[in-house]
């Protein structure tokens, strides 16, 4: 092949020339690089720069050269020869390569695999897709499978996009003027199956395998429905006649049982919780251990400890020898002890104190602002009741989290005691008061005894408190567990009245019981349903059945009795008796009421129980002193 020079296709030609004369005449300046130049014998025009042939110095083209989507129709028609003789840019991932021939060119883009690679002629006025480079085949191979027209010995294939009879050398369709593709392009309605209808030597079984496993699989799950079906024929058929309604279902106890009991055989019977008990017939008695001279208040921590408060502190002691065992100095001034499951809290007068029982360190301290009366406990332990008399309030505080959550006032009443149900949602507070020994009761709680009830799960904004008049100095509270009942000790007037509080927040008086003189306590004994109620002047304790609300027994003793306490499983009930600056620690049987004496060297005036029920500490507030019992 010559390659021959004009100035473009169409006007002056010169040639044809050779390679080497081409080159002499650009040398001379008798032609330029932009001339266009074309192989003899073809029609395919290019600049001089863009023949191998010439080989010829060419810069890159410009990035900002325009871009087409498809290859010009004149490149698209060569041959891979014709490309071969050619020159190409090759621009990938931003780097331009080249100038390469044509079968370079190809190679690269084999090798590569950037998908938005693009090509341009060397001499070239735009870039195209690499994709666009994919060489057609030779053209005689395309038309196998077709036959030629009659009389004519050129193969023909019919094109692609119109379906005209072409030859099958044509790069490009006289008819639409598109370029012939390879068979890969053709419709599909004109190409040979990927799987052909009857392969050589298949049997019938093996060309049709596949449907006949379907329709068997389907025609056994029809089969295996339709057996199903009629083994069980009655299964999903609606009962041919209704059968009686069954009987309600009879109570099986007459009336609610409280918390914490189950009904069986007709009966509430209460639930003894697990790991509680009582102290033995015949304790031992450890003791007396000498206690701090401004001791207030005594409460055990485990069977090996015990708490004393006193104007330092908090001092631990041990049950076994009475030693100190540490301070917890950070809680001066400390009062009244108080159990709240793993923590003590300790009342002083402006805050309360709270101590891990375990560690004996303070782990809060809940500022109050005034001097704190009682704290009653839920028995779910999740609320707190605290009386403030200076305020005439009651705070209410979690537990959980150690922190006062609301604050109810009651006008110009100084309550102190109050009480919390087994719910958390019933509280009631009283103004009542218990005067020291030999001093009449005061004035303001006997003629102007007041109650109030309300909820402390709720905001005080949200409730109204309703003044309830309770004349005879209410003196305690007890609060049953059936969320509706509460009983009232009034001391003056010798009488335990019941109450029942109303939708409006105001209490009604139910009932009363006839007590011993002067009564100032009264503990629920849940196994039962029975109440014991520590009378003063009588020198006496009396147990009411709650259930048939009458007077069960009464115990009268040659002593008053300066407290009580009542064990966790119900069978037993401590007193403390004091006389002639003596005393003896009584234990009473719940279940026949027998009451074991068991002499002090001193007078015990109050008594602390452990959680399990099985020790218990007792002080004397005249001698200063401690005894523990196991």
């Amino acid at each position: 092949m010559r390659p021959h020079g004009a100035v473009q296709p169409g006007g002056p030609q010169l040639g044809p020339l050779s390679a080497l004369e081409i080159r002499q005449q650009l040398v001379t300046g008798g032609l330029t690089t932009t001339v266009d130049l074309c192989v003899a014998g073809t029609s395919f025009w290019a600049p001089a720069v863009a023949w191998r042939a010439l080989d010829l110095d060419a810069a890159p083209p410009e990035r900002h050269v325009p871009e087409r989507l498809d290859m010009p129709p004149e490149l698209m028609a060569l041959s891979s020869d014709e490309r071969d003789q050619l020159r190409w840019w090759l621009r990938t991932k931003g780097v331009v390569r080249g100038p390469l021939g044509g079968n370079a060119l190809q190679q690269a883009l084999d090798e590569g695999s950037d998908a938005g690679a693009v090509v341009a002629l060397v001499g070239g006025d735009c870039w195209f897709p690499s994709s666009e480079m994919e060489l057609v085949p030779d053209p005689v191979t395309l038309s196998d499978g077709f036959s030629a027209a009659d009389g004519d010995t050129v193969p023909t294939i019919p094109c692609p996009i119109c379906l005209e009879i072409v030859a099958a050398d044509a790069k490009l369709c006289p008819e639409c003027g598109e370029r012939t593709a390879p068979a890969s392009f053709l419709p599909a309605s004109s190409r040979p199956a990927s799987i052909p209808d009857d392969p050589p030597g298949a049997g019938w079984l093996k060309m049709h395998w596949r449907p006949l496993i379907t329709m068997s699989a389907i025609f056994s799950l029809i089969t295996a429905g339709i057996a199903l079906r009629y083994l069980a024929p009655d299964r999903y058929q609606p009962p041919r006649r209704m059968g009686p309604p069954a009987a309600a279902a009879e109570p099986a106890c007459d009336t609610p049982c409280w918390h914490g009991e189950a009904c069986q055989m007709g009966r509430c019977v209460w639930q003894q919780p697990n790991d509680v008990g009582h102290i033995d017939t015949v304790p031992t008695i450890a003791g007396p251990f000498d206690l701090p001279r401004g001791v207030v208040d005594a409460m055990p921590l485990d069977a090996d400890r015990f708490a004393v408060s006193y104007l330092l502190g908090v001092q631990i002691t041990s049950t076994r020898t009475g030693s100190t065992l540490s301070l917890v100095s950070d809680a001066p001034q400390a009062q009244k002890l108080y159990r709240v499951g793993e923590v003590v809290y300790a009342t002083a007068p402006r805050r309360i104190y709270v101590i891990d029982v375990q560690t004996t360190r303070v782990l809060k301290t809940i500022e109050i602002g005034s001097p704190v009366g009682a704290l009653a406990v839920g028995a779910s332990g999740r609320r707190v009741l605290a009386s403030i008399p200076g305020a005439r309030a009651a705070a209410v505080i979690a537990a959980d989290y150690h922190a006062e959550v609301s604050r109810f006032y009651f006008g110009d009443d100084k309550v102190l005691q109050v009480a919390l149900d087994d719910t958390g949602e019933r509280a009631l507070a009283t103004n009542g008061r218990v005067p020291l020994a030999g001093l009449p009761a005061p004035r303001s709680a006997n003629n102007f005894g007041a109650m109030y009830a309300f909820d402390p799960t709720r905001l005080p904004s949200e409730q109204d408190r309703v003044r309830t008049g309770m004349m005879g100095n209410p003196v305690d509270v007890a609060m049953l567990p059936d969320s509706k009942t509460s009983y009232v000790v009034l001391r003056e007037k010798d009488a335990v009245i019941q109450v029942e509080r109303l939708a409006s927040g105001a209490i009604r008086q139910t009932g009363r019981l006839q007590t011993c003189r002067q009564p100032e306590q009264i503990e629920l004994i849940r196994r039962g349903r029975r109440a014991i109620v520590r009378c003063n002047l009588d020198r006496a304790v009396e147990v009411f059945d709650l259930h048939k609300r009458e007077l069960a027994r009464q115990i009268p003793l040659n002593a008053r009795v300066s407290d009580l306490v009542v064990t966790p499983d119900g069978r037993q009930a401590i007193l403390l008796l004091v006389r002639d600056k003596a005393g003896a620690v009584g234990l009473l049987d719940l279940d026949t009421y027998d009451l074991q004496l068991h002499e002090l060297g001193g007078e015990p005036h109050r008594v602390r129980l452990t959680p399990d029920g099985r020790a218990a500490v007792v002080i004397s507030d005249r001698s200063k002193v401690a005894w523990v019992l196991r």
